[in-house]
């Protein structure tokens, strides 16, 4: 597995979800990616991004996200919008930490994460790639979720949450927070740890809540409405 973003200019925390060992093999490269928005690709990285082969792109943001930072595409990847929550500046103003924030995207957006889950495992002519802003919490549960209900190990997929603290540092964290503070949002410390931080005890709170109140990732997205045939469909397309 590999954990390295990928050169593709404009984006910061850009990775392929292949070469996870998984029930059965490893999770194909190619096939699934992650990332940042992608509002701020230039000509050469619409190139890097048309090189990799994704002709989907699913995007995890609100409605006032998208339209602030639309995607610069290359014409051959369709854009398909899909909000996890409606309104990330909403839960900015509930004053939520870090580890609040993700168990309450588990716990509380759990149709909407099992929905990205099922369309990840569509059949398609190309590879997928799934993003929000910074690529850490809507995006590290999608992908966490995916991952797992393939088989990979837990500790890999907290692996794999935690890395986007250190993409995200730096230049992406400080432009970032200055668009914050034109959107007149007091950055405060708890506002600089929402922006920038995953740490691994987020994940592993929000997880084993989810496990303790349905058994299993698997019966946690059943519940939410994944299909036994998308878990299965999912396993075919991710894992060889």
């Amino acid at each position: 597995m590999t954990t390295a973003p990928l050169p593709v200019e404009g984006t910061y925390n850009l990775r392929d979800l292949g070469g996870f060992r998984a029930d059965g093999g490893s999770t194909r490269a190619g096939a699934l990616f992650r990332s940042d928005a992608l509002a701020q690709l230039s000509d050469r990285g619409r190139e890097q991004f048309a090189d990799l082969g994704v002709v989907r792109v699913i995007d995890l943001r609100d409605d006032r996200e998208r339209l602030r930072s639309p995607d610069l595409l290359p014409d051959t990847a369709a854009l398909i919008p899909h909000p996890i929550f409606p309104s990330a500046e909403a839960h900015i103003g509930q004053l939520l930490d870090i580890f609040s924030l993700t168990e309450l995207i588990y716990l509380e957006h759990g149709d909407t994460l099992a929905a990205a889950v099922t369309m990840l495992a569509e059949p398609g002519s190309g590879a997928t790639l799934f993003h929000c802003t910074a690529g850490k919490d809507r995006t590290g549960a999608v992908a966490a979720l995916a991952l797992l209900a393939v088989g990979v190990d837990r500790d890999d997929v907290m692996h794999d949450y935690a890395v986007s603290e250190t993409h995200l540092s730096g230049e992406w964290y400080e432009s970032h927070i200055q668009v914050l503070r034109g959107l007149d949002i007091e950055v405060t410390p708890l506002i600089e740890q929402l922006v920038g931080r995953t740490p691994i005890e987020a994940i592993d709170r929000a997880l084993a809540e989810v496990e303790r109140r349905h058994g299993s990732t698997r019966d946690y997205l059943r519940a939410n409405g994944v299909a036994d045939d998308a878990l299965e469909r999912l396993h075919a397309l991710l894992v060889a």
